[in-house]
């Protein structure tokens, strides 16, 4: 009967204030509920309790591997390659093997104890190529996509979406989403809306600091069209891919880029940086816009232009863009870790004979 116990990154807290789902986080800790039991143990939480079909226990790096001997856990489960991959790999149980999953492709956010995992899950090769960097084995890397709930994640009907239209009444919608940090180049969306001109607004989903992002706003002259929101329910964050003419995150680097896979999974008009791994499941001019001079206003405008008003564009997109993604549907991923798991368990009964 396997038993896991997960370290996420962030405490759970910051995953609901995120948006995320209490029924896509369950499902995400235990893909296909294989585990009988899950445990989460991690020194940022402060509270005991059973929450998302889990045990929650608070628990220092020097309690860490005892509970792994009380509770009889099969496998250990870190989330990123930093902290957690710390506190997993510096604290292992014989006969425990730790899988570590890591979601970025910065160099900063992966430390040298990855090289003690006994399995790293890459979302994509971009982070593969990282990982091996530090990791000398290529047997125990997999690669291991961001999920999508198309059940969550589909087009809505255009009188479905009155009220956001009364809300932001300008003719053409911009929508970046991801987090107010360097990474997601949100100034350079907001330069480009001066470009842009009167008729287009944006707005910005994501936690973080916003005075930044204001003052840039009022510098540019378009602090009337930049609007924020910190953060949208998962489930309703389809509304608003459906309702922009354009979702535009041009990112400087992604380890994955799951926001560009909900948009074309809502058949939105994407425009982003042609960097990996996005330009690996987008392809320009097919299911997205991909812009080389990412961060220069112009570029980004110009191609911001052609994504709001290009008819015969905007048909082919759309209608490639949900196909497109199919293969990150959430139920295929699911079964493609489990898999993963059920593999790892397997060599390690075998070199324990």
């Amino acid at each position: 009967m396997p038993k896991l116990v997960v370290i996420p990154s962030d405490p759970l807290e910051a995953y609901y204030k995120a948006g995320y789902d209490k029924n896509w986080l369950e499902d995400y800790y235990n893909p296909l509920k294989f585990f009988d039991e899950v445990y989460l143990l991690s020194p940022i939480e402060k509270k005991e309790r059973f929450e998302l079909e889990m045990k929650i226990i608070p628990t220092k790096p020097e309690q860490f591997k005892n509970r792994l001997k009380e509770l009889n856990i099969s496998i250990v489960r870190a989330y990123g390659g930093y902290w957690a991959c710390d506190l997993a790999c510096s604290n292992k149980l014989k006969g425990v093997p730790v899988v570590v999953s890591v979601h970025d492709s910065n160099p900063k956010m992966l430390y040298n104890s990855i090289e003690n995992a006994d399995a790293i899950f890459c979302t994509s090769k971009i982070v593969e190529d990282l990982v091996l960097t530090k990791v000398r084995n290529e047997h125990k890397v997999y690669i291991l996509p961001n999920r999508v709930n198309f059940n969550v994640m589909y087009p809505y009907k255009p009188n479905q979406l009155i009220d956001l239209n009364k809300k932001y009444p300008f003719k053409f919608k911009i929508l970046h989403v991801g987090r107010k940090a360097e990474q997601k180049n949100l100034d350079t969306a907001i330069k480009a809306l001066k470009i842009l001109g009167t008729e287009y607004c944006l707005l910005a989903i994501g936690r973080g600091d916003q005075i930044k992002y204001k003052k840039i706003a009022k510098n540019e002259g378009v602090k009337k069209q930049y609007f924020f929101l910190e953060s949208v329910q998962n489930k309703q964050l389809a509304r608003y891919y459906s309702w922009a003419d354009c979702m535009c995150t041009p990112s400087k680097w992604e380890g994955f880029g799951m926001v560009f896979i909900e948009a074309l999974a809502c058949e939105s008009i994407v425009v982003t940086s042609n960097i990996r791994p996005i330009n690996e499941y987008i392809e320009h001019m097919k299911n997205g816009l991909l812009v080389d001079e990412y961060e220069n206003p112009e570029a980004l405008a110009k191609m911001i232009e052609i994504a709001c008003n290009d008819y015969q564009t905007r048909v082919l997109l759309k209608k490639n863009a949900r196909k497109s993604v199919e293969r990150f549907e959430k139920k295929r991923i699911d079964e493609l870790e489990v898999s993963y798991y059920k593999k790892i368990l397997k060599l390690n009964s075998k070199e324990s004979m």
